[in-house]
């Protein structure tokens, strides 16, 4: 057993290690976008049903001994393709849908040693129950949970903060030789199996002892596990849109869908339906209403936590209804296949179906109410207590008040919206759970029409709110377009306003706007204005002639609304869809006199590429503002950015990193790398209350000429030295450590 147990564990660490690993390592290559993991995350999870497959065919149509052969050589072919760091070849050359790109990428990287990784724990326990004749291996299906999560946790709070990119690397393909060699000693000890598993007469390649599960018991269990699938890719998306698409918001959701996997496989009394089921039915209300009930000022200690204990509620309820379905033994390597086929199924949905077929992010509303559609499912059939009078009629009672309290919710959404959508999910778990606890003990039985009408009620009561919210989304939209990027949405104010605004956001910042009243349409808006860092940059430049102005970002162009005639303007931007709302729905580009040019791609590629053919950009000032909601590219904040940077700009230019984020605080990391540098470096904050159209913003301006900051420009400026702590560590390609700027208060 302990043979077994340790390849099992090591598997599923290095599994799970590799993840954010690898991921971690392409990011800088495609923008630092948080579709990167998404894509990445299809990758495991298709890779992961390719090694369930390939078990459940080798244990089904192979001897023992073509088993050990066949496994054996996989492993030597991928030890020889160690260490697993991707070839610069893959560094996209084109704007565009990377998807198909780092999917072959992550393939040729690591593709075999993660398919033979996939395939131990299925494999092994197959191997055991031949050689030891036990008929329940599930706990070692927990074992290899935990040794996931654990390589998981371990990696963003040790790994790394500790180690470089490279070194990690080789380490971990260090221990994947090791680990070959004892799955290679598994095989081989797995042979032959022992009297008492003859005695017990399990399973071979031509036997079967029990029979095999009805078709709809499999498409169950494929849709339970696609269903956490989608709420685990979904919800990881939805926070690294809104903080970073950073390996600690990668780990925190897959862990937890991992705990769930481990507590319902290892024992069957954790998961209890008269706990859990509640605990949806108000996580799932209370996760739509943060969906969009001000979601622009959910507090980083709100968003986590709500949104990491509704997935692991969710993922408890899917395999633990997961757990109580699992067959017998010999139907174990099947049992997992489904279980990896809905995964990634789930997977595909997400980063695939879900970009091109909707215009906004609508895969974490539908995977709720999937959810809820399949608890309602799953306890379509349960027995039931018997209840007296007074039971059904306070179950009534509080079912009507709760329907009570949703529709006031829809018809007066002011202030009595919040609090009906509280009162409903207060009616409805205190209703639930008293119905669960009577069902979890052993009354007489009786018709379970009751339960069916709530639980009916209740997913009517989900689904009708996330539509209808979406539906009083879209009539405040201009424009909604989605791709591999982002969702990119255009919003206009009521033009009876004098102020009135077309705002372009992306996730939940707005990413500049425009005033819709003519005499005011060519203000500069939003972060934008002349008394925020990167409009002092460029009005101390103008004092003294034309200006080269470069920017990374490009949103609604706001910033070539300073172009004159005479300037050089060139603007980065990695997003085909901004160039076209950028020229069509707003007119800040079109209308600028500069020699201005939209430079499509990753902003850090295209310079290098510029540096490389001599297209030395000479810029007066280089604006970095290339942020998804509140995620940032931690690629172009680092040490090697920085030089790059420096390389394009004038020796006296001015660097200019936007730097708002409500939930890192990103000061020292530009202090750290302006320091390396032998920089000055300034923080520029500008509350923006001249007027409603200005937005609140924070710039550091980093030069090596500090004289820039006593021209009138800067006379009245809110201005201070950037500064970092002496322990700091500064961020390169190979190193970043988010979990040190974390705001928290």
């Amino acid at each position: 057993m302990f043979l077994y147990a340790l390849t099992i564990f090591l598997s599923a660490f290095l599994l799970f290690q590799v993840q954010p690993l690898i991921a971690k390592i392409i990011l800088p290559w495609f923008g630092g976008s948080a579709a990167v993991w998404s894509a990445a995350m299809l990758f495991f999870q298709v890779s992961l049903l390719a090694g369930y497959a390939y078990a459940h065919f080798l244990i089904r149509n192979f001897k023992a001994r073509a088993q050990m052969q066949v496994h054996g050589a996989l492993l030597v072919i991928s030890a020889a393709l160690l260490p697993i760091l991707p070839n610069p070849y893959w560094k996209p050359t084109q704007a565009g849908d990377p998807t198909l790109r780092i999917l072959l990428l992550l393939a040729a990287t690591i593709g075999l040693p993660y398919f033979l990784l996939s395939s131990t724990s299925p494999l092994l326990q197959a191997w055991y129950v031949r050689r030891s004749g036990s008929s329940m291996p599930y706990r070692l299906f927990a074992l290899s949970n935990f040794g996931s999560m654990l390589g998981l946790i371990t990696f963003p709070f040790w790994v790394e903060p500790a180690l470089a990119s490279r070194a990690q690397a080789y380490i971990w393909s260090g221990i994947y030789v090791a680990f070959a060699i004892l799955c290679g000693l598994t095989a081989w000890v797995s042979q032959t199996p022992s009297k008492a598993a003859e005695a017990a007469g399990v399973f071979t390649a031509s036997s079967r002892v029990t029979p095999r599960p009805a078709f709809k018991e499999l498409v169950f269990w494929v849709a339970l596990a696609a269903c956490a699938s989608i709420l685990l890719v979904s919800i990881t998306n939805h926070l690294s849109q809104n903080v970073a698409p950073i390996p600690l918001l990668w780990v925190i959701p897959l862990a937890l869908y991992l705990l769930s996997f481990i507590l319902c496989f290892e024992s069957d009394k954790i998961y209890q339906r008269w706990i859990f089921v509640p605990l949806l039915a108000a996580l799932l209300g209370f996760m739509a209403y943060y969906l969009f009930a001000d979601s622009g000022n959910t507090h980083i200690k709100q968003l986590i936590p709500l949104f990491a204990a509704g997935l692991f509620v969710c993922c408890m309820v899917c395999h633990g209804e997961l757990s109580r379905r699992k067959p017998a033994a010999d139907h174990l390597t099947l049992f997992y296949l489904m279980v990896s086929l809905g995964g990634a199924l789930g997977g595909v949905t997400v980063a695939l179906v879900a970009p091109h077929v909707f215009n906004s992010y609508l895969e974490l509303p539908a995977g709720m109410a999937l959810c809820a559609l399949l608890t309602v499912i799953a306890l379509w059939d349960i027995d039931m207590p018997k209840f007296a009078g007074w039971a059904l009629g306070a179950m009534f009672c509080l079912g009507f008040g709760a329907a009570v309290a949703y529709l006031a919710g829809i018809y007066f959404p002011g202030r009595l919206g919040p609090l009906a959508v509280r009162v409903t999910i207060g009616m409805a778990l205190f209703a639930t759970i008293g119905y669960l606890w009577l069902a979890n003990n052993k009354f007489p039985k009786l018709d379970a029409w009751p339960l069916r009408v709530a639980l009916c009620i209740g997913l009517g009561a989900l689904s009708g709110y996330l539509v209808r919210h979406h539906w009083e989304e879209q009539k405040t939209q201009r424009l909604s377009v989605r791709n591999f990027y982002g969702v990119l949405k255009i919003h206009d104010d009521d033009p009876s306003e004098r102020d009135a605004e077309r705002s372009l956001t992306h996730g939940t910042i707005n990413h500049g706007s425009q005033l819709l009243a003519p005499e005011l349409r060519y203000v500069t808006t939003s972060y934008y204005g002349e008394n925020s860092g990167i409009g002092r940059a460029i009005r101390a430049i103008h004092e003294k002639g034309p200006a080269r102005i470069g920017s990374i970002g490009l949103g609604a162009a706001v910033i070539s609304n300073y172009g004159k005639l005479g300037d050089y303007l060139r603007i980065y931007e990695i997003n085909p869809l901004v160039e076209g709302i950028a020229q069509t729905w707003f007119t800040f580009y079109p209308h600028s006199q500069a020699d201005k040019k939209i430079l499509m791609g990753d902003a850090r590629l295209t310079l290098e590429n510029q540096l490389k053919a001599g297209d030395i950009q000479n810029f007066d000032v280089l604006s970095v503002d290339a942020f998804s909601s509140d995620a940032i590219p931690i690629h172009l904040l680092t040490r090697e950015a920085l030089d790059l940077y420096f390389h394009h700009l004038k020796p006296n230019g001015i660097l200019a990193l936007h730097i708002s984020n409500r939930y890192l605080d990103l000061a020292p990391v530009c202090a750290s790398g302006a320091a390396y540098f032998h920089k000055d470096a300034r923080t520029i904050n500008d509350d923006g209350a001249l007027a409603s159209y200005f937005s609140s913003s924070t710039w550091v301006l980093v030069t090596s000429d500090p004289s820039w900051f006593l021209t009138n420009s800067f006379a009245d400026a809110d201005i201070s030295k950037t500064k970092f702590p002496a322990n700091f560590r500064a961020w390169t390609d190979d190193y970043s450590n988010i979990i040190q700027i974390l705001r928290l208060n």
